[in-house]
C-alpha cells in the first residue's frame, strides 16, 4: 500500500511537470528550426499608441539597400489561397515571399529548386506563375506523385511547381502549405503610405542585436535625408507622431505574450511537485516509525550513519524513478490530448512533444525528488534514539516532538502551496468568465459563418467579385431556415488591425494627438448590420439604394466619433480613406455600436464601414478577394453544410467553403488561450488540494494512532466523544489555518506577477480570496473529520486491556 500510494503521488507530480516542461521546451526554449536561428530578426512598423504594423515596399527596399548589419533581408505576406489540381479544391495556408526571404531563413528545397532572384520581382504588371509546395501539401493533396514541372491552379492562375520543401519547413509558425513569389517592383518608390509587408532579416556573423539596433536607430534619425523624401519616411517616435522600424528576435515574435502564460503553468506544476514531495516525506516519516528497531539493530551491527543515509536515498530514488516512468506515460497522453484539443492556442504547438530534453528533465526531477524526500527518515537514525529503542524492545517512545513538528510543518507547507494555486486558479477562472460575458457589440447566437475566396482570372476586376458575392448571398438567403445573409472582410471578435491613414474633414490633430489613423476598416455587403445584430445608434445603416448612388457613404463606430468628432454631429461629416486608388470623399450616414475586433480583452478601436458595392469603385484593394459569409438562421452549421456546398458549386464549382462553424465557436476560439490556462491551473490546483487533504489526513491519522492510549485514559476519566472529536478537529484546523495565512501572503505576492493575464479582476480580488479560503477550509475539515471520528470511537476498556 505504501509503494502504491507513493508511486501514484510521484506519477502525478512528475507527470504534470514533464507535460508542462514539454510545452516550455517546445515553445520557449527550443531554437527555431532554421540555421543559426538566433541571427533571425523580425521587423515591423510601429506608430505611437497603435499595434505594430506592416512595412511599405519603398521602406523595405530602402532598408535593404542602406543597412550593413544584415546579410539578408526579405519580405513576405501571409494569407490563404484556393488550390485545384488534387482530388478536390482546398483552401491552403500561403506565403508570398521574395527570394531574399528564403536566403535569410536558410531554407533549401528537398526536391526541385527555390525561386530565382528574378522570379519574385516584377517591372510592370506581369503575373508570376511559379509555386513551391510544402512536403505536407504534396503528400495530402497530390499523394506524393511527381510534381516538379507539373502545373496546378492557384486562385485561378495556372502555376508551375518548381520545388518541394522539406518536411516541417514553414514561415514562422504558420505551417505554410504553398509558397508563391511576392512580385515586388523595387523601382516603384511612389506608394509610400501603403504598408503591406513583414520583414525577416539575418544578422551577419559577429553582429549582435544591440549593434544592429544602434545602426537601425541611426538610419531612422536620418532616413528622409538619405532617401531624399520628406513624407512617409521613418522618423523617431514622439508622443504625437513619427514611426519607426521595430526589430525583435524572430522567436520572440512567434512566442509573443504566450510565454508568460507558459511560465505560470510551469510554476504551478512545481508547486504540485513540492506538495507531492511533502506528502511522500510524511509517508516516509510514518513508515520510519515502524522501522526503529530495524535501524537500531543495523547500527548495533556496525552500520554507520552514512550507510543508513545511502539506504534511504536508494529507496527514495528507486521510488522516484519508478514514479517518473509512470509520469512520462501520463505526460505523453496529456500532451497529446492538449495539442489535439487546443491546436491553435499555443504557438509552435506542432513542436511540443515528450522528447529527449523532456526525458532528461524528468530524470533530473525524479532524482532530485527522490533525494529530497529520501532524507526524511534521517533524523530517526541518531545513535542515542536508536539505543533507547533497543532498550524499549520496540518502537514505543520513538515518537518525538521534533518529528511531530516536522510533519506538521510539512502539512502547513502543503496547505500554503495549495492556497496559492487555488487563488491563482480562481483569478484565472474569473478572467475567463469575464471574457465570456464581454459585450462584443453583436449578437453571436444563431449565426453561422464560413469563408470563401473569389480570386480566379474571372474575378480579377472588382465588379465581377461584387456580382459573384451578390449571387451567392441571394441563393443563401433563399435557403429555408435562413433569415438573412451578408459578407464582410474581417470577422470579429479577433482580427488584425488595418491602421488606415485617413483624412477627416473638420478635424486637425492636436499636439497631444490622436493622429488621423483609423484602426479598422470593414467592407461589407448589404444587410450587414441587420444580420450581425449591430445597432445603428445615430443616423442610418446601408440601404439597397446606396449601391447605385453616386454619393459615397460610410458608417463609423462610436469610438471613431469620440476620438475624432467629439462635440460634433457625426452624420454628414466627410472623410477620405487614403491608400486606395482614388481619394474620393465619403459622407458619414450613421454611427454603429462599437464591436470588438482586436480581441474581447482589448479596447475597442476606431472603425469605418464601407458598402462593398460602392467600395469596388476605389479599386481592387477596396473589394477583397476573401470574405466571411455570415447568416442568421435557425439551423445549425452541420445541417446547412451540404446545402451551402451545393449553392456555392452552382456559382463556381472550383471554390471551396472553409471554416464552416457557429459564431459562438468563433467567439469561444478567441478566448481559447486564457481558457486553456485557467483549465490547466485549475486542474493543478484541484490536484494540489487533494494532495494537501491527503497529507492532513495522514498526519492526523498517525497522531490519533499514536495517542490511542492517551485518548482511552481521557475517556475513562470522563471526556465525552464530542470533546475528543473537537480536540482532534482543532489540531487539524490549526494546521490548516497556519497554511491558509502563509498561503494568502504568498498569493498576494505571486498573483501580482499574473496581473497581465487577468481581465476584469484584480490580483487582490476579495471574492476570489474568500471563496478559495472557504474551499480549502472545507476540504481540510473533511480530511480532519475521519481521524477525529475514529478517535471519538475508541473503546477505552479495550484499549486499556490491550496496553
Amino acid at each position: 500500500m505504501f509503494t502504491s500510494v507513493a508511486l501514484l503521488t510521484l506519477a502525478l507530480g512528475i507527470g504534470a511537470n514533464a507535460a508542462i516542461f514539454s510545452i516550455v521546451n517546445g515553445v520557449v526554449l527550443q531554437p527555431l528550426a532554421y540555421s543559426k536561428p538566433e541571427q533571425l530578426m523580425h521587423l515591423v512598423t510601429q506608430y505611437p499608441r497603435t499595434p505594430r504594423f506592416r512595412v511599405s515596399t519603398p521602406e523595405y527596399v530602402e532598408f535593404r539597400e542602406m543597412n550593413r548589419s544584415f546579410s539578408a533581408v526579405g519580405a513576405y505576406v501571409e494569407g490563404e489561397a484556393d488550390v485545384t489540381g488534387g482530388e478536390r479544391p482546398r483552401r491552403v495556408r500561403m506565403a508570398s515571399v521574395d527570394r531574399r526571404l528564403l536566403d535569410a531563413l536558410g531554407i533549401q528545397a528537398a526536391q526541385g529548386r527555390l525561386f530565382a532572384p528574378d522570379e519574385t520581382e516584377v517591372t510592370g504588371n506581369e503575373i508570376l506563375t511559379t509555386a513551391i509546395l510544402s512536403h505536407e501539401l504534396w503528400q495530402s493533396a497530390f499523394g506524393g506523385r511527381p510534381m516538379i514541372g507539373q502545373t496546378m491552379e492557384v486562385d485561378g492562375v495556372r502555376r508551375e511547381v518548381i520545388g518541394i520543401m522539406p518536411p516541417g519547413a514553414a514561415l514562422k509558425d504558420q505551417r505554410t502549405e504553398i509558397w508563391l513569389p511576392l512580385g515586388l517592383n523595387p523601382a516603384n518608390r511612389q506608394n509610400r503610405g501603403s504598408h503591406g509587408l513583414f520583414l525577416i532579416g539575418r544578422l551577419r556573423d559577429g553582429i549582435t542585436q544591440q549593434s544592429a539596433q544602434t545602426e537601425l536607430d541611426a538610419l531612422i534619425e536620418s532616413w528622409g535625408e538619405r532617401v531624399g523624401v520628406a513624407d512617409h519616411v521613418f522618423t523617431p517616435l514622439t508622443e504625437n507622431g513619427g514611426h519607426i522600424l521595430h526589430m525583435m528576435p524572430l522567436q520572440q515574435e512567434i512566442v509573443g505574450d504566450a510565454g508568460r502564460s507558459i511560465w505560470v503553468l510551469q510554476a504551478a506544476v512545481v508547486f504540485v511537485l513540492l506538495i507531492a514531495c511533502a506528502n511522500l516525506a510524511n509517508l516516509l516519516l510514518a513508515r520510519g516509525e515502524t522501522r526503529h528497531q530495524e535501524f537500531a539493530i543495523r547500527r548495533a551491527l556496525g552500520a554507520s550513519h552514512g550507510r543508513l543515509l545511502r539506504q534511504f536515498m536508494t529507496e527514495g530514488v528507486l521510488l522516484s524513478i519508478s514514479g517518473g516512468i509512470l509520469g512520462v506515460g501520463l505526460a505523453r497522453a496529456g500532451v497529446g490530448a492538449l495539442v489535439t484539443a487546443y491546436p491553435t492556442s499555443l504557438p509552435r504547438a506542432s513542436e511540443v512533444s515528450v522528447n529527449a530534453p523532456v526525458l532528461l528533465w524528468t530524470f533530473a526531477i525524479a532524482m532530485a525528488t527522490g533525494m529530497f524526500f529520501g532524507l526524511a527518515p534521517i533524523m530517526q537514525t541518531r545513535a542515542q534514539r536508536l539505543l533507547t529503542t533497543l532498550k524499549q524492545g520496540g518502537s514505543k517512545g520513538a515518537t518525538r516532538a521534533a518529528r511531530q513538528t516536522i510533519r506538521r510543518g510539512l502539512v502547513v507547507a502543503e496547505v500554503s502551496l495549495a492556497v496559492m494555486l487555488v487563488i491563482g486558479a480562481g483569478l484565472l477562472l474569473r478572467t475567463v468568465l469575464n471574457l465570456t460575458h464581454v459585450n462584443a457589440g453583436f449578437v453571436p447566437t444563431r449565426l453561422v459563418t464560413f469563408s470563401m475566396r473569389f480570386s480566379g482570372t474571372a474575378y480579377q476586376e472588382s465588379p465581377a467579385r461584387v456580382q459573384a458575392w451578390q449571387r451567392i448571398l441571394g441563393k443563401i438567403g433563399a435557403i429555408p431556415g435562413v433569415e438573412s445573409a451578408t459578407a464582410m472582410r474581417g470577422l470579429p471578435p479577433n482580427r488584425p488591425s488595418n491602421s488606415i491613414n485617413t483624412d477627416i474633414e473638420n478635424y486637425t490633430a492636436p499636439p497631444g494627438g490622436p493622429n488621423e489613423v483609423v484602426n479598422y476598416d470593414q467592407s461589407v455587403l448589404s444587410g450587414y448590420f441587420e444580420t450581425m445584430g449591430i445597432p445603428v445608434v445615430a443616423g442610418r445603416g446601408f440601404e439597397q439604394t446606396d449601391a447605385a448612388s453616386a454619393g459615397r457613404v460610410v458608417v463609423v463606430n462610436e469610438t471613431f466619433v469620440r476620438t475624432f468628432l467629439a462635440g460634433q454631429n457625426p452624420v454628414g461629416q466627410r472623410l477620405r480613406r487614403l491608400g486606395w486608388y482614388d481619394a474620393a470623399w465619403w459622407t458619414v450616414i450613421g454611427v454603429a455600436r462599437d464591436v470588438k475586433q482586436g480581441g474581447v480583452d482589448r479596447e475597442t478601436g476606431t472603425e469605418l464601414y464601407f458598402l462593398a458595392e460602392q467600395a469596388e469603385r476605389s479599386g481592387p484593394l477596396a473589394m477583397p478577394t476573401t470574405m466571411n459569409v455570415v447568416l442568421r438562421t435557425t439551423l445549425p452549421a452541420v445541417a446547412l453544410a451540404q446545402t451551402l456546398e451545393r449553392v456555392v458549386k452552382e456559382v463556381d464549382p472550383a471554390i471551396p467553403i472553409v471554416r464552416l462553424r457557429e459564431m459562438d465557436e468563433v467567439f469561444a476560439e478567441s478566448i481559447s488561450r486564457p481558457r486553456l490556462l485557467s483549465q490547466l491551473v485549475g486542474a493543478f490546483a484541484a490536484l494540489a488540494l487533494l494532495l494537501a487533504a491527503v497529507g492532513t489526513y495522514g498526519v492526523l491519522a498517525y497522531m490519533v494512532a499514536a495517542r490511542r492510549r492517551e485518548i482511552g485514559i481521557r475517556m475513562v476519566l470522563g471526556a465525552d466523544r464530542l470533546a475528543v472529536l473537537a480536540q482532534v478537529m482543532k489540531q487539524g484546523l490549526l494546521l490548516t489555518s497556519a497554511g491558509v495565512v502563509i498561503g494568502c501572503g504568498g498569493a498576494l505576492v505571486l498573483t501580482r506577477l499574473m496581473a497581465a493575464l487577468l481581465f476584469g479582476v484584480q490580483p487582490t480580488d476579495a471574492a476570489t480570496l474568500v471563496t478559495a479560503i472557504a474551499t480549502i477550509t472545507l476540504v481540510s475539515a473533511a480530511a480532519c473529520w475521519l481521524p477525529a471520528w475514529r478517535a471519538s470511537r475508541v473503546d477505552p476498556i479495550v484499549m486499556l486491556r490491550y496496553e
